[in-house]
């Protein structure tokens, strides 16, 4: 397009360089402001499903990301206490039939490589590490943001300010959306890691998506890199918040997840107990807002609308968000308020409806006794196509 805005981007997340890559692809300039000191790799897997795919093949990056990411054939659902198979799911290469994009599974570290590569490989994208946003000050022509580089201040100038700094935004505190604007936590924590092929158990290697549901519990494993590792997140009720700290930095304690899932069927178990150090996060999301901008400072990814795991759509959502806004941008140029107020028009309901649809999962997840009887019936008499049907609202949605 003609016209070239300079964007400012607060995070260098899979949201933040997203967007820079979204952006530049129609011609504008970005500055991407990171507060680590490195943006390192870290993380464990998450999933991609074709509502964020085809957002990366739009983009030109499904091949690279194809080098690092594998493609499920199954999702199988088993019972906790018996490993009974409640549902068996085989979509293999009909998911890119139906849905229109490969679902993808991915180590984190992989993606934000990818991304990496491609933001430093463009001339429009600069990306500032160390630099944190401390304020802004928006006018009828543009945006000052002042922030601080390592133990210097510093401003930037452009015309719209994307807070992409996930949960704890900083641009979400300063933009002041109300008091009781916080995250509010779900009562569950989600426990990680990353486990080695060769100490994992042989049935964990197989290339599906393994569900296991249980009272109050569930737990899910894929292998990553190629079937080099095993991805597992066992996610729990439970009432400690613990100190916070950073996301992947915070170690759990083996024998409060061993305790947990003590009951559980021995092949489910023997995974669990094969890994040697587990990292957990408390489970947030928000209450829904009417907005997430205010003059030209936008929201998006976590930092507007969190999710709990249970529909695997927090990554994807963040991902559908930079695709909308940067389509309103090229259609409305510099009029940035017009551009942010169709974003707002078409994410805010469906981010409202996925944190629904979310909670409502976890619900299920999580059911005991008669209601998981019921449930695993239900389940256990359901078609693949009446399964993926169930799934097209949120596979199929094209930003």
């Amino acid at each position: 397009m003609s016209t070239q805005l300079h964007a400012i981007v607060a995070g260098a997340g899979v949201a933040g360089l997203t967007v820079a890559l979204a952006l530049a692809r129609y011609g504008h300039r970005v500055t991407v402001l990171e507060r680590a000191d490195v943006i390192e790799e870290v993380g464990a897997g998450l999933q991609l499903s074709p509502n964020a795919t085809s957002v990366y093949r739009d983009l030109g990056l499904l091949e690279r990301l194809l080098r690092f990411a594998l493609a499920p054939e199954t999702l199988r659902v088993r019972r906790a206490r018996d490993a009974a198979e409640v549902m068996n799911l085989q979509y293999g290469p009909l998911a890119e039939l139906r849905w229109g994009a490969p679902h993808l599974v991915i180590h984190r570290a992989d993606l934000q490589r990818v991304l990496l590569e491609a933001a430093a490989g463009n001339p429009a994208i600069t990306v500032k590490t160390s630099t944190s946003v401390l304020g802004f000050a928006a006018s009828s022509d543009g945006i000052q943001v002042g922030g601080r580089m390592g133990p210097a201040n510093v401003r930037f100038e452009g015309d719209i300010l994307i807070g992409a700094d996930g949960l704890n935004s900083a641009v979400r505190e300063r933009l002041g959306l109300g008091e009781g604007d916080r995250p509010i936590y779900s009562g569950r924590t989600a426990w990680r890691a990353v486990l080695p092929a060769a100490q994992a158990p042989r049935e964990a290697l197989t290339l599906e998506t393994n569900l296991w549901l249980g009272p109050k519990a569930h737990l899910v494993h894929y292998p990553l890199r190629g079937g080099d590792v095993v991805n597992i997140v066992a996610i729990v009720e439970d009432s400690w918040l613990g100190d916070g700290g950073d996301f992947w930095q915070q170690q759990g304690d083996i024998r409060f997840i061993r305790g947990r899932y003590a009951s559980w069927h021995r092949q489910a178990r023997t995974l669990i107990d094969a890994v040697p150090e587990w990292r957990r996060w408390p489970l947030f999301d928000r209450v829904p807002t009417q907005r997430w901008s205010v003059d030209r400072v936008v929201l998006m990814g976590d930092a507007a609308h969190p999710l709990l795991p249970f529909l695997a759509q927090g990554a994807c959502m963040a991902v559908e968000d930079t695709a909308t806004l940067a389509k309103a941008i090229a259609t409305h140029g510099k009029n940035v308020n017009a551009a942010i107020a169709q974003y707002e028009k078409i994410r805010l309901p469906r981010a409202a409806e996925m944190r629904i649809a979310s909670r409502r999962q976890g619900a299920i997840y999580h059911m005991s006794g008669p209601l998981a009887f019921a449930r695993d019936l239900v389940m256990s008499r359901m078609n693949r196509d009446r399964l993926m049907a169930r799934l097209d609202w949120i596979y199929k949605y094209r930003a």
